[in-house]
């Protein structure tokens, strides 16, 4: 079995590798694949697995650091006279 845990820092709590998480996820992702075999499979509860699907199409599991957001420059209309200011 390739599943990599490491003890969690709670009773009971195991910590995957995120490559471990991404790869189950993309494995997820397939058509046709059943996320409760592929959950069985690996040992690993069926909502895990459904969370990690979430946060790869999200781009949490990404390898990369998430990207900051970019500060886009703004253009002020001048008000036409005679028009208020609402």
């Amino acid at each position: 079995m390739d599943t990599e845990v490491k003890p969690g820092n709670r009773k009971g709590k195991s910590n995957y590798a995120r490559e471990f998480k991404r790869r189950l996820a993309v494995a997820a992702c397939e058509p046709g694949m059943s996320v409760s075999k592929l959950a069985l499979a690996h040992q690993v509860n069926a909502n895990m697995v459904f969370k990690w699907r979430r946060d790869l199409r999200a781009g949490l599991l990404d390898d990369a650091a998430p990207a900051l957001p970019a500060l886009l420059p703004v253009v002020l209309a001048e008000t036409p006279v005679g028009h208020p200011v609402i």
